[in-house]
């Protein structure tokens, strides 16, 4: 599985860095989600659930499978 993320839709909150710091950082000069690992380690899946789903835009999702 992989996250990815929506930057028009991303505001800046960092929540998913908060909860996540594995896989979700915050760049520094726009504030915005930067996805550090991309195709996350199954061990980290619950933590990455919690992330997209505290998102206030909705701006994270889980696809499955690898990127093209």
């Amino acid at each position: 599985m992989r996250v990815v993320a929506n930057l028009a839709q991303c505001q800046g909150h960092a929540r998913c860095e908060d909860l996540c710091p594995e896989v979700f950082s915050t760049d520094a000069i726009e504030g915005k989600v930067v996805i550090e690992q991309p195709e996350f380690h199954p061990e980290l899946e619950e933590k990455v659930r919690l992330a997209v789903r505290n998102c206030p835009e909705g701006a994270l999702r889980i696809a499955k499978g690898a990127a093209a």
